[in-house]
């Protein structure tokens, strides 16, 4: 048994080591920073400007989700509204996200388990390189882990008035993470069934969670009914602005391709040739099934939360004008599901360890090896995807000002510009090859841009205008980037800046 001071050194030793995997976390992230780029950043980018400048909140599938928005638009008072002020507070929770599985996994298993939990989230690649973008899925990640520990713990606790605090935040984080997004809701019967498993622990205090989390979610119901006169706004607003409602909702029919969407990420590379989750999901597969012979075991309360959120993602799924629906599969929605399988496989690594530490040890070294690999080369393409188009617009903002001639993806990043940097005239080119030839061939005075990165997971790589389709008589080359040897179909080649000749130079 501890003494208190032994005890209390052990927790400066504790926080020692949470602050120092989480720097070791952030540091590599922000080496490899990606920023403003995603298809949908423009949109949250729009709802954070709505709310900084109109001082409203647009009634869309994002007002309920103040969990990111309020974070971020108090950032972007602070920092601005540009990358800086809205990426931050993503990065920030994806680093607190360290210390928080470094707690869980310390809880259910000491030490080891928050080393191994902590480590296996620095480099596993989806977080690495989605914690530096616009990913409001880590939000969501982050309080429904919150949530899962702070019922465990509850559970645990002897200390009734603790108890009954432990079972309020767990409710209030619970509802928190419902406003990061509705799909919060399949934590439910995950704490459900832990509960259950464990009812000889619940006391009176129990009913504390019962009535805080009645009283947030039935006024979160009575706010939306008082603004929109529908009091499950938030799910109707899902539904609609996914186009999962009405006579275009066939358009969304399910087929195989995105009914697999998720396991295929889990297990597969992408188009890419990146594995997202490394071997995370292989290895843990491959434990699960040994673990009898091993004699090794994993947290069965991990195991429910991981698999009715897995199930409720992969079965959310609805019958529409007689087909079955399924609104868009995006790769940052399967954030969710980091936490959880890091979870289960650090148990697993932990028994172990126990029995094998020198197997243990090195499989554990080889998949953080491994990983560290694939965080490097999936975030490195957002990275210099992004860098293109940031680049080239705070050039073009220091040029003469004259048109600009680019694609939608160069535009929509040089909308983002800070009014300092004065407002950039752009005009959109014509998608397909072609057409734009025509269209380049008709410019008499102004900026093209051609070539760089643009969004790598679903962009238009045909939409970017090369270098090929210009008459070299009439443009002159104004800057070139220099970027990787090796060209792929989102950076077909180096970005290049070209100002149309005056009809009288020679």
């Amino acid at each position: 048994m501890n003494t208190p001071s032994q005890q209390s050194l052990l927790q400066r030793a504790d926080y020692a080591c949470m602050l120092a995997l989480m720097a070791l976390g952030l540091l590599p992230r922000l080496l490899y920073f990606s920023g403003f780029g995603l298809g949908d950043d423009i949109i949250f980018r729009g709802e954070v400007a709505n709310i900084l400048i109109s001082k409203t909140v647009l009634p869309d599938n994002q007002a309920y989700r103040f969990t990111w928005w309020f974070p971020t638009v108090l950032s972007c008072r602070v920092f601005g509204l540009n990358e800086l002020g809205l990426v931050f507070p993503f990065t920030a929770t994806a680093t607190l996200g360290t210390g928080l599985l470094y707690v869980f996994g310390k809880t259910l298993w000491g030490r080891p388990g928050a080393f191994i939990a902590a480590l296996l989230l620095i480099f596993h690649p989806l977080d690495f390189a989605w914690s530096t973008m616009l990913t409001n899925d880590i939000m969501l990640s982050f309080f429904s882990a919150l949530t899962i520990l702070l019922v465990l713990r509850a559970l645990e606790h002897e200390n009734p008035t603790l108890r009954r605090r432990l079972w309020i935040l767990a409710a209030v984080t619970l509802w928190l993470a419902f406003h990061a997004k509705i799909s919060a809701l399949f934590l439910m019967p995950g704490i459900a069934v832990i509960c259950f498993n464990r009812r000889r622990r619940l006391d009176p205090n129990f009913f504390c969670f019962i009535a805080t989390a009645s009283i947030l979610f039935a006024g979160s119901l009575m706010v939306s009914y008082v603004f929109t006169g529908d009091p499950l706004f938030a799910y109707h607003a899902e539904l609609s602005f996914q186009g999962l409602t009405g006579p275009f909702a066939k358009a969304r029919r399910i087929t195989s391709d995105v009914f697999w969407y998720y396991p295929r990420l889990l297990f597969l590379p992408n188009h890419l040739g990146n594995l997202l989750y490394s071997l995370y999901p292989h290895l843990l597969l491959a434990l699960a099934l040994a673990a009898l012979a091993l004699r090794i075991r994993t947290s069965g309360a991990v195991f429910w939360w991981f698999l009715f959120v897995f199930l409720g993602m992969q079965f959310n799924i609805q019958r529409e004008e007689g087909v079955w629906i399924s609104g868009f599969r995006n790769i940052r929605h399967l954030h969710v599901l980091v936490y959880p399988i890091i979870l289960l496989l650090a148990g697993y690594l932990v028994g172990l360890r126990s029995r094998h530490p020198r197997v243990c040890h090195a499989a554990l070294g080889v998949l953080l090896f491994f990983s560290a690999w694939q965080c490097v080369s999936t975030a490195s393409k957002t990275k210099v995807a992004f860098r293109d188009r940031r680049q080239a617009c705070h050039f073009l903002a220091t040029l003469p000002r004259k048109s600009i001639y680019a694609d939608q993806g160069m535009n929509v990043w040089c909308s983002i510009l800070d009014p300092k940097d004065g407002s950039l005239r752009m005009q959109e080119l014509h998608p397909n090859p072609e057409p734009r030839k025509a269209e380049i061939a008709a410019i008499k005075s102004g900026y093209l841009v051609t070539g760089g990165g643009r969004e790598p997971y679903y962009g238009c790589p045909h939409c970017i205008p090369r270098a090929g389709e210009l008459l070299p008589e009439k443009w002159r080359l104004v800057k070139e980037s220099a970027g990787p040897a090796q060209y792929a179909p989102w950076r077909p080649e180096p970005l290049r800046i070209w100002e149309a000749r005056e009809v009288s130079d020679p």
